[in-house]
């Protein structure tokens, strides 16, 4: 860590920073893991699916399903070790998001040399409802959270604090960075660029948020005089480089050709859906606001304080605001995808692409609340010496910090409307309201041999199916494998055939010409809900008698078809 960190960090209390960590950790684990207990859903039943077999098996899948293998090596790793269930599976990113929050207590902490703006960051992340759904998902978005901050981390302390502004202390900074800061910086640096590669290869979405952290870094350390180069970086460029050469090798450019499939779920349509992306008001506007505010403020009362008082310690009361730069770079990011979406340049506008966004707002958030927080005590402390010689105790300085830390901690709680659902004697769950489970064991519980399984799991590669099946000849087995996943992982029934609510006519007459000749009893477990699966179930009366009984309610829904005999 470079001098200035280290000085800034050196009046960190240990213990303090552990038990903040363990508040911080355990508050992250209590929101995440009471949502861990319900079924897979699709995109988790992928993730169950890639890694259900062999190894070899996974990356030819992971590529199915248009993602990258380096999350799904692990997470075959991680499975063998802990077993197949929802709640061990969904462990990996659960420890991953509580990790992430912890480390955001640690990197503020010592960033700002204050605990409580520490526990601001970690804790938002902690109790975000976006950071707990992503946060014990079985998907790679946990490990994009914990690697932005890892890179936010680093840019941090390559940047350090900002060189006063007198000229012999530009030259001293100059002389002092030439001898202890420039290996420092350049592995800063080369750590920060290791962490976004790292996401990168997870999520090559990350990519369009975390990016932008490189541009901006370099412009603070040119401005600081901290851009120094050396041996590290040739070894930055190398991995840079690396990382872009395995990107053009992995399936990254055949999930580019079929993006157009994304728009399913992936469109921007209005421009409010910015608003509504993050809660950019805790995260964002009312931490930046009141570190302006307050800056203004301590500003003013210097200008009535005496001559003598107000010159005292200046340097050392100057604003710091390169930790504006991650909360600047996450909302620069999330334009662009809203952008990208909305001009119909590429579909992307859905919160998994641009997830590493938010540990970015809490990094800012808990800077700006050390900002506040000193501004405060400047105050308090430019009132006090007016015509008094005395200072401020430092419990007053904490007691503000922890204070603000509650204020804006329990403000986000009633914003996100979690202190209405404790009201309501419920705690907070992030639900997908997908119960394969269920719809699984339900279909075991009467299925009789002989029985057919047909499966509408709404996925966008099945959309061919809505075309005539003569354009569909090109799909192959390994295509229709993929398909079936859904009931080919931890929740399977055997055999399936997949079907759509939408397809087209020629497929109906397909799928109902495949039954045998005599009476025959079809389970048909879809996705796209009770009345379109009802639709698609009265056009096969054209083609054959058939009768419906809905025997599983809500997502999916399972119906039971009895065909009768058919008449030629």
């Amino acid at each position: 860590m470079s001098d200035s960190m280290e000085q800034r960090s050196g009046g960190i209390d240990p213990r303090a920073t552990c038990l903040a960590v363990v508040a911080v950790v355990s508050l992250a684990l209590a929101f995440r893991l009471p949502s861990c207990q319900e079924s897979f859903w699709l995109d988790e039943l992928h993730s169950a699916w890639v890694v259900a077999d062999e190894f070899s098996e996974v990356a030819p899948r992971a590529a199915a399903g248009n993602q990258t293998t380096g999350y799904f090596h692990f997470l075959w790793l991680w499975s063998a070790l802990v077993g197949a269930g929802e709640l061990p599976m969904r462990l990996s990113s659960v420890l991953a998001s509580a990790l992430a929050s912890a480390l955001l207590v640690v990197g503020v902490a010592y960033r700002t040399g204050k605990v409580s703006a520490g526990v601001v960051a970690g804790g938002l992340l902690a109790i975000d409802p976006n950071g707990v759904f992503f946060g014990c998902e079985l998907r790679a978005y946990a490990f994009v959270m914990l690697y932005a901050v890892l890179a936010v981390w680093s840019m941090m302390a390559w940047l350090g604090k900002a060189p006063a502004a007198t000229a012999a202390t530009v030259q001293s900074e100059t002389r002092r960075l030439g001898r202890t800061h420039s290996h420092g910086g350049a592995r800063w640096r080369l750590s920060m660029l290791f962490w976004i590669c790292v996401a990168a290869l997870v999520h090559p979405t990350s990519l369009g948020v975390l990016a932008l952290l490189i541009p901006c870094a370099v412009w603070v350390a040119w401005r600081r005089r901290r851009l120094r180069w050396w041996r590290a970086d040739a070894i930055a460029g190398v991995v840079v480089v690396a990382t872009l050469a395995a990107l053009a090798m992995s399936s990254l450019p055949d999930s580019w050709q079929r993006r157009e499939l994304w728009k399913a779920f992936g469109q921007a349509t209005s421009w409010w859906q910015l608003w509504y992306a993050w809660a950019w008001l805790p995260m964002l506007l009312l931490p930046l606001g009141g570190a302006a505010v307050t800056s203004m403020a301590s500003r003013l009362v210097k200008r009535f304080r005496s001559g003598r008082d107000a010159a005292v310690g200046e340097p050392a009361d100057r604003v710091d605001w390169v930790g504006a730069i991650p909360g600047l770079v996450a909302v620069t990011g999330t334009m662009l995808f809203f952008c990208a979406s909305y001009f119909e340049w590429v579909p992307l506008w859905h919160r998994r692409y641009y997830v590493a966004a938010l540990p970015l707002l809490a990094w800012t958030a808990g800077e700006m609340v050390a900002i506040c927080g000193s501004e405060i005590v400047r105050i308090v402390r430019g009132f006090g010496s007016v015509g008094a010689e005395r200072k401020s105790s430092p419990w007053w300085g904490r007691g503000c910090g922890i204070s603000l830390a509650v204020v804006l901690l329990g403000f986000t709680l009633w914003y996100q409307g979690t202190w209405w659902t404790l009201a309501a004697g419920r705690w907070p769950v992030q639900l997908r309201g997908e119960q394969w489970r269920g719809a699984v064991a339900a279909v075991r519980g009467e299925i009789a041999a002989g029985d057919v399984v047909w499966l509408d799991s709404q996925l966008i590669e099945a959309s061919f199916l809505r075309r005539p099946i003569s354009e569909a000849e090109s799909v192959g087995e390994d295509q229709w494998d993929y398909l079936a996943f859904p009931l080919r992982g931890p929740y399977s029934l055997a055999p399936v055939v997949v079907v759509g609510a939408l397809e087209h006519e020629s497929w109906v007459r397909h799928h109902v010409e495949n039954l045998p000749q005599a009476q025959a009893r079809v389970w048909l477990v879809s996705r796209s809900g009770a009345q379109s699966t009802q639709r698609f179930v009265d056009r096969l009366v054209r083609f054959r008698p058939v009768s419906s009984v809905k025997t599983f309610p809500g997502r999916p829904v399972v119906f039971r078809l009895d065909f009768g005999e058919r008449v030629n």
